[in-house]
């Protein structure tokens, strides 16, 4: 018998832990779309809520801005989901108000 052979540790079959699944995660609420666009006037970054996903039409809108001003803003299909405490300071329900 060679060395490698007394050294061995004989293993008995046990039970593998099963892997930790990750917990299924609630489908988030639905908070409507965020578009953000600089108002040049006033210096300050202002926030479009969307209540339907923009990105099916990305031609740029006229946006109507609390400074007075109308300001023209891309559609960037990148656009992402709002968070339920996050401000906005306009809101539509589909960016056809706005064309």
């Amino acid at each position: 018998m060679g060395a490698s052979a007394k050294s061995g540790a004989v293993t008995e079959d046990r039970d593998m832990p099963q892997p930790r699944r990750p917990k299924k995660r609630p489908e988030p609420e639905d908070h409507g779309w965020v578009i953000s666009f600089g108002c040049k006037s006033a210096g300050e970054l202002r926030r479009l809520k969307v209540d339907t996903d923009p990105s099916t039409d990305t031609r740029p809108i006229d946006v109507p801005c609390v400074c007075g001003e109308v300001h023209r803003v891309t559609v960037s299909p990148y656009r992402r989901r709002r968070s339920a405490d996050e401000p906005f300071d306009l809101e539509v329900t589909s960016l056809d108000e706005l064309r």
